[in-house]
């Protein structure tokens, strides 16, 4: 573990990123959902509906939505795998996966979908238990993104996918000049204006600019175990999608002789 690493602009001591991050996303879990499709004119709907085809889950596939928060790809990725499938949501911040229960409840899977309280870096789970694992804009807070590429390579079955959405910065010189302008002028102002609190926004608009490009990220997944690395850039690059696979080992896998998580607090 580095002594420090990026939160932003500064750098700060591991565990200081770690409550930092959780303190941003309990301080606006409450009015998330509104943020997130205000201030990207709703581009994350679009961008969201492009990972899960891309993602091409099946009837009783078992997934994980790692970071999932509010739980929009769990909703999602629940309605995909039926009522023989299994959607685990892993997220550090309660307050988040209790909107996120609220949101599997209105859309009637809640049945199908666990919630667990935990930190995607050091997962519990047992080894090879997911056929698909999913991030929605999580990888960017990762304390060291190394090692939370290799958990999730750890966690995924053989010949299993795992796919990440991120932010990015626009390929296009203007584009990128106007959201310079909107992400450290306007979004941090329309972020409190709906959540109460900039700071959140602040730390987003400053994540991005330092977390590693495309092209990086897609090495760094093969340096760490994923096979068939790629990356799509959506909407001038304004995000990202990356995906891998876990290679198959020679012989036919079989369901995990493990159960996928022991002993972990459930969010209420």
């Amino acid at each position: 573990m580095p002594e420090e690493v990026s939160y932003g602009f500064k750098k700060v001591h591991p565990s200081e990123k770690r409550r930092l991050v959780l303190g941003h996303f309990e301080a606006i879990a409450r009015r998330y959902d509104l943020a997130d499709a205000l201030l990207s004119f709703g581009l994350h709907f679009l961008w969201r509906r492009r990972a899960m085809r891309r993602l091409r889950l099946h009837i009783g596939d078992r997934v994980l939505d790692l970071c999932g928060g509010t739980g929009d790809f769990a909703v999602a990725a629940a309605k995909a795998v039926g009522s023989a499938g299994m959607v685990v949501v892993c997220d550090i911040s309660r307050a988040m996966m209790g909107a996120g229960r609220r949101k599997a409840a209105r859309a009637g899977v809640s049945d199908r979908i666990v919630w667990i309280q935990g930190d995607a870096e050091r997962m519990g789970f047992a080894r090879d238990s997911f056929d698909a694992v999913i991030v929605g804009y999580g990888i960017r807070n990762f304390v060291v993104l190394e090692q939370g590429l290799r958990e999730m390579h750890r966690v995924l079955a053989p010949g299993g996918t795992c796919m990440a959405m991120e932010f990015s910065i626009p390929s296009t010189p203007w584009v990128r000049r106007l959201y310079q302008f909107y992400s450290f002028r306007i979004l941090p102002w329309a972020g409190a204006l709906i959540t109460g609190t900039a700071a959140p926004f602040h730390y987003l608009s400053e994540s991005i600019r330092v977390f590693p490009a495309p092209e990086q990220v897609q090495n760094l997944m093969t340096a760490n175990g994923f096979a068939n690395t790629s990356f799509e850039r959506l909407s001038n690059g304004l995000a990202v999608l990356y995906s891998g696979k876990k290679r198959s080992p020679n012989i036919p896998s079989s369901t995990p002789s493990q159960p996928p998580f022991r002993n972990f607090p459930v969010s209420p």
